[in-house]
């Protein structure tokens, strides 16, 4: 008796496919929370410019009862400049693709895109915080290299070196709470860093996961834990510099950030604006659409004194 099978006639479909699409890498876009939003209104250049007056000096001598006068102070400031860029990509999609792809090629694209927009506003804050801040390298580690690797002192010297600049911390002190395995957590300055340091972080005396916290609902998604004063924020985008050590061992740029230390600015009319163009506008047979996001931006350091780069090395 003859048997029909897919050797004779070949199935119709020969795959089927998954109504789920799968998830996608996401980073931690954490170089932005620390930062001021400044906006500079459209058609007023492309430059903004934010004043800081100076401190006066403290009036100590007494008066006396001459009354005769005393020498003025003068009243100075500093002017800090931002120029902003402007940035964009896009994709283009032939209409073939929108009309028989089973999956919304055009709804993925636009969420893809959206990801691209705030991965590069963090990375180009990321990358101007390593190129301008001051630096302070580990020398508390064992590791022998220059920078070394993490410490509590380390800690400690950044911690002092931020309060010794009149730096304000950004999170607030939490009280502890009648949990077992939880303890309080002070006010801290952010530390923004890479995720390969998370068992550096752990290894060090006195460190507190989240989910020590009394409270861990309040973290951030991105937030590791806290050691003394530093709350450390970890992402797999954060800042290394390759093969800069001593002994030749990629340097990891920890961003310590005190309140104000540093903004992005954002012009008005140019702000992260998505671009959709219909097939209709492509030629004369209307063949492909486009999406895309363009914006204008700038990240600047708005007090020297106030965010350091703490750089070191794995143990």
């Amino acid at each position: 008796m003859a048997t029909t099978t897919t050797s004779v006639l070949a199935p119709p479909v020969q795959q089927s496919f998954s109504y789920k699409l799968l998830a996608v890498a996401v980073p931690s876009m954490i170089h932005k929370i620390p930062a001021v939003l400044k906006k500079m209104p459209a058609k007023g250049g492309n430059t903004l410019r934010m004043r800081r007056y100076n401190p006066l000096k403290t009036a100590k001598v007494p008066l006396g009862n001459s009354g005769l006068p005393v020498p003025a102070q003068e009243l100075t400031a500093t002017d800090i400049d931002a120029k902003v860029d402007f940035y964009g990509t896009y994709i283009k999609i032939n209409e073939q693709v929108t009309l028989q792809a089973q999956d919304p090629v055009l709804n993925e694209a636009a969420k893809r895109l959206g990801v691209s927009l705030r991965q590069t506003e963090d990375e180009l804050t990321r990358d101007m915080l390593a190129s301008t801040a001051t630096f302070i390298d580990s020398v508390g580690g064992s590791n022998g290299d220059t920078p070394t690797n993490v410490s509590v002192s380390d800690v400690a010297d950044i911690t002092k070196t931020l309060l010794g600049n009149d730096a304000k911390t950004i999170l607030d002190q939490i009280e502890g709470q009648d949990k077992f395995g939880t303890g309080p957590i002070r006010n801290s300055f952010f530390a923004l860093c890479h995720t390969d340091l998370s068992s550096e972080l752990e290894a060090l005396g006195g460190f507190k996961h989240t989910s020590e916290y009394p409270s861990p609902m309040n973290a951030l998604r991105s937030e590791w834990g806290s050691v003394g004063s530093l709350c450390f924020l970890i992402s797999s985008i954060g800042s290394i510099s390759k093969n800069a050590s001593t002994l030749g061992a990629d340097v990891y740029n920890i961003f310590c950030v005190g309140m104000e230390a540093y903004a992005t600015v954002e012009q008005d009319e140019y702000s992260a604006e998505f671009i959709y163009r219909p097939p209709i506008y492509d030629g004369p047979l209307a063949q492909n659409c486009s999406v895309g996001y363009k914006f204008a931006e700038v990240p600047r350091i708005l007090n020297d004194l106030w965010v350091i780069n703490w750089r070191c090395t794995k143990a």
